[in-house]
């Protein structure tokens, strides 16, 4: 018995990673293809094993079985359960959308150039309007008002900032328009000479 259940096994892991490969072959490597590849392998066994009907270590058939009610409720109940989960996958994939999100960033100067580097970047579905405010130590320094940003455009502007004898925090928000709410905020200190 151990012996059979372990060719089973290996059977079963064969005849999947042998279906694997031929589906990415035929580029028919989907679902309907895996479900295609096992009906097939399934008949074909059950069709050997029907011709191999006569072979002496096998046991007798058994007649027809007798099925009880029971039985039946639970096939019955198997098959609705498998069928909802089918329908709220179904329903899932029909209503999934894509994350749209904006990037905001703002980069120190470096190598002495005085310059803060501040980007946008739009993945939304739409074009978007945006303000930028920049302070620095507080105090307010750059106003970008109105930016226009279609979906996969990037605003970016290189802001000369004066260089201290003392280091100084820089921040900028992201606001939108129509409500002057935040939305993003970053922040990075100007080092000082």
């Amino acid at each position: 018995m151990s012996e059979h259940l372990a060719y089973a096994v290996g059977a079963s892991l064969a005849v999947g990673i042998a279906g694997g490969f031929a589906l990415n072959a035929a580029r028919f490597l989907t679902s309907l293809g895996w479900a295609i590849w096992f009906c097939v392998v399934t008949a074909g066994t059950a069709l050997a094993a029907v011709r191999r009907g006569d072979a002496p270590d096998l046991p007798a058939w058994p007649g027809p079985l007798r099925v009880r009610a029971w039985q039946i409720a639970a096939i019955a109940f198997a098959m609705l359960l498998a069928t909802g989960a089918y329908a709220l996958a179904v329903r899932d994939e029909a209503t999934y959308r894509q994350f749209s999100y904006t990037e905001f960033w703002m980069l120190p100067p470096t190598g002495g150039s005085g310059r803060l580097t501040v980007g946008v970047h739009s993945a939304e579905t739409q074009t978007q309007l945006f303000d930028v405010e920049i302070t620095i130590d507080g105090q307010p320094f750059a106003l970008f008002r109105s930016l226009n940003i279609a979906p996969g455009k990037t605003w970016l502007r290189h802001i000369p900032v004066p260089v201290l004898a003392t280091a100084q925090k820089a921040q900028a928000r992201l606001y939108r328009p129509e409500d002057h709410r935040l939305y993003r905020s970053v922040s990075t200190l100007v080092p000082r000479i």
